[in-house]
């Protein structure tokens, strides 16, 4: 889930004549909606394979990639969604510190 949107997501998809807006029930969550359409759901990231519904509203597959340049005290890399990065990233860190002092 992609709770931190940078401007240029949900500006590229309210140009697209999609909304971004979070629901009574989840006000935290920001979401696309198909304009007009109460019975659709709402997709919370701007970013999405095969989401044909929304496609056209600006919701696009090009992921979002961010590089970090290695060095010799980097311990282990995590690759994984923002979803889970947002979620549960402490205790997969925890984890990955338990598994290495048990070498």
């Amino acid at each position: 889930m992609e709770t931190n949107w940078n401007a240029g997501g949900a500006e590229r998809i309210r140009r697209c004549n999609g909304c971004v807006c979070a629901s009574k029930e989840e006000p935290e969550i920001q979401r696309v909606w198909i304009p007009n359409n109460d019975n659709s759901p709402g997709l919370a990231m701007s970013r999405s394979f095969g989401d044909f519904l929304l496609k056209n509203h600006g919701v696009i597959a090009v992921p979002d990639i961010s590089y970090h340049p290695l060095s010799s005290s980097d311990q282990f890399i995590v690759l994984a969604s923002d979803g889970v990065r947002d979620t549960c990233i402490t205790e997969c860190l925890s984890a990955c510190k338990l598994q290495k002092k048990k070498r």
